[in-house]
């Protein structure tokens, strides 16, 4: 995101420019238009990032101390929804010991639900992604998520009877055995859903653990993810049309690539999906991403999240 600088007018003598008044006439208002309401914006997110500080932080809203640090970080990417679910994802999964945390938005009353808007896999095991497609979201044990008071808990999916064939059948290919799911919430309703997964043991039976995951998302991420899906759904300074300016320059093949990396998918998932050698895939993501001047793979993802992908 570009950030206009903002200067005083007697600054801007100083520098041997003109004020805005003194632009009165001489520049059309379409002229000051985008920097000026960048510049609100970015006000907007400073203000918003001060509330939630004072709300999470400063008044002791976050029960679960070292919660605190997973809050003050995902503040600092307040505007980058993505980067902000991942420092989120990668967290929970490493305290909750899970082999997968995916997440994704949608509403209960809606008939499909898209998994997979940000995915943490534990890097010691091959563990695939739950996104990728639809789920139906009128399912059961779909709307005891998005209803139910406390996280649900599916302590053995197969022998689970509130998960239809159907259901059991996508997770299963997950490979998940262990599920703790719940719906992200503000106080006009669910707004997305959060999912950790087990899938090469059962989940422990540690009370800790599920208290963990509640007050993480009740404290930490319902409030901060609401507050920055609202700032990314605004997006006043056009970052998704000079994200979407480098498609242009990218083979068909890439694209298609991107948007496998846009689901999560490791490089061996891509790989085998695509039916190519890790080392063509390898070289297709160093392309994408000095055509795209991202510096790393989650600078990628991130860059992929405020992207149009075509349909190939």
């Amino acid at each position: 995101m570009s950030i206009y600088r903002k200067f005083r007018p007697a600054q801007a003598r100083e520098m041997g420019r003109p004020n805005r008044e003194e632009l009165v006439g001489t520049q059309s208002q379409e002229t000051w238009h985008t920097p000026a309401f960048a510049e609100d914006f970015r006000e907007d997110v400073f203000a918003r990032q001060r509330t939630l500080r004072t709300r999470l932080l400063d008044g002791g809203a976050i029960r679960l101390p070292h919660a605190r640090d997973l809050a003050a970080h995902m503040l600092l990417h307040l505007d980058d929804l993505s980067g902000c679910w991942s420092i989120a994802t990668n967290w929970l999964r490493a305290e909750l010991r899970c082999q997968r945390v995916d997440t994704g938005f949608g509403m209960r009353e809606a008939s499909d639900y898209f998994p997979g808007f940000a995915e943490a896999k534990d890097a010691d095991y091959d563990v695939p992604s739950f996104g990728g497609k639809a789920v139906d979201n009128r399912d059961a044990a779909m709307q005891a998520m998005w209803l139910d008071p406390r996280p649900v808990i599916f302590a053995d999916i197969k022998q689970d009877s509130r998960i239809t064939m159907k259901l059991r059948q996508r997770l299963s290919g997950a490979r998940t055995k262990s599920k703790f799911a719940w719906a992200l919430r503000t106080g006009r309703g669910s707004y997305g859903l959060i999912c950790a997964d087990w899938t090469e043991h059962f989940a422990p039976w540690e009370s800790g653990l599920y208290d963990c995951f509640e007050q993480t998302v009740v404290d930490v991420l319902s409030p901060i993810v609401a507050v920055a899906k609202e700032i990314a759904d605004r997006d006043p300074t056009g970052r998704n049309g000079e994200a979407n300016a480098w498609l242009a320059i990218l083979t068909a093949s890439e694209i298609e690539v991107a948007r496998l990396v846009a689901k999560g998918m490791s490089y061996k998932e891509i790989a085998r999906v695509r039916r190519r050698s890790f080392s063509t895939i390898d070289h297709q993501l160093r392309s994408i991403r000095q055509k795209t001047g991202a510096s790393s793979t989650s600078a990628l993802v991130s860059l992929l999240a405020r992207t149009d992908l075509p349909l190939v």
